[in-house]
């Protein structure tokens, strides 16, 4: 079994999450991911990299909850609205002879 490294690099954390280098440092500057800086450049701990995906997981399923909740709002007022509209007959053109 491979051992798990202590101290990743931005690129490294990046490339594992799919995501660029430089939205892994916008996480770091916004304190939404913990990092040390070594030798000039940000390390994330691997303990750190994992506390973050589990905290995204959650942010993800309650915008998930929401956004179903708000969909689920958004079609009941798209299907009331159409009840409420009469049937109306296609208008004739208005062309020039």
């Amino acid at each position: 079994m491979a051992r798990q490294r202590e101290f990743l690099t931005t690129n490294e954390v990046a490339q594992t999450l799919g995501i660029s280098p430089f939205t892994i440092r916008r996480y770091i500057k916004l304190r939404k991911l913990k990092a040390v800086k070594l030798e000039g450049s940000y390390r994330v701990r691997s303990a750190d990299l994992e506390k973050f995906l589990q905290a995204r997981e959650i942010e993800t399923e309650e915008e998930l909850a929401a956004n179903g909740t708000e969909k689920a709002i958004a079609r009941a007022r798209d299907k009331a609205r159409e009840q409420k509209k009469p049937f109306a007959a296609p208008k004739k053109s208005r062309r020039k002879k």
